[in-house]
């Protein structure tokens, strides 16, 4: 068997620890180490180093001033204010893009909308479908925050999209929850198109609400697992 390549093992650090803080299978009350992780997961240093700061980026991971390494998952008072947030600048967002997006734009967010669709068909889980679904939803709202030409509201709206809430809610969803949400891309994309700000915005808050409804209604993937990061190392 060739050894694992330094990129490949940085890959499968950043995948696995990931998950593990998005299931809550690493502790948030006590910090974690660089050296528990990598012993944990059988893996040098330094490709736990690179992981680490991969999600240090998107928020999972945090820094605390004399208290070292700490993961970081909303409580659920935080993850209704983030859905409360998101669906008043996002609707606004969406109605704004109905008015200003160029028609390159709107090419480029119908055919990400498309892509969702294909996406949504799968019917088989996996990690790669899970990251596919996550990056084609990044680009779909990224592009109506683009649309709106309007740099502030792009800023406020980044500052409220929380990368790992989102992830997790796609964890939750279903074949056919998929399906729904990818309908939603569509119906988004050519309110816009059609240049109707007032059934993008409506559009967009149906999309929002269904997300926050799936967090909702099933507490059962955020509840504490059995894993190999219950082992020693992290305190």
């Amino acid at each position: 068997m060739q050894p694992e390549s330094a990129e490949s093992a940085s890959r499968r650090a950043y995948r696995e620890l990931r998950q593990a803080i998005l299931e809550r299978r690493l502790p948030s009350d006590r910090k974690v180490t660089e050296v528990g992780l990598a012993e944990d997961l059988g893996i040098s240093r330094t490709p736990i180093r690179e992981a680490i700061k991969r999600l240090l980026l998107e928020g999972l991971l945090e820094r605390r001033k004399g208290q070292g390494l700490w993961c970081v998952v909303p409580d659920a008072d935080e993850v209704r204010e983030i859905f409360e947030l998101r669906l008043r600048l996002e609707s606004y967002a969406a109605a704004k893009a109905a008015e200003r997006a160029t028609p390159a734009q709107i090419e480029a967010l119908t055919a990400s909308a498309h892509r969702m669709q294909a996406l949504a068909q799968v019917a088989e889980d996996s990690e790669a479908l899970i990251a596919g679904i996550d990056q084609e939803n990044a680009r779909f709202h990224a592009l109506i925050a683009e649309a709106t030409q309007s740099p502030r509201l792009m800023h406020l709206i980044r500052a409220t999209v929380d990368v790992a809430l989102v992830t997790r809610t796609f964890r939750r969803f279903t074949p056919q929850q998929r399906r729904r949400s990818a309908q939603h891309h569509l119906e988004i994309a050519a309110a816009i198109a059609a240049r109707k700000p007032h059934w993008a915005e409506r559009m967009m808050q149906v999309h929002i609400l269904s997300a926050e409804d799936t967090m909702d209604s099933d507490p059962a993937p955020d509840a504490p697992a059995e894993s190999l990061f219950q082992a020693g190392g992290h305190d």
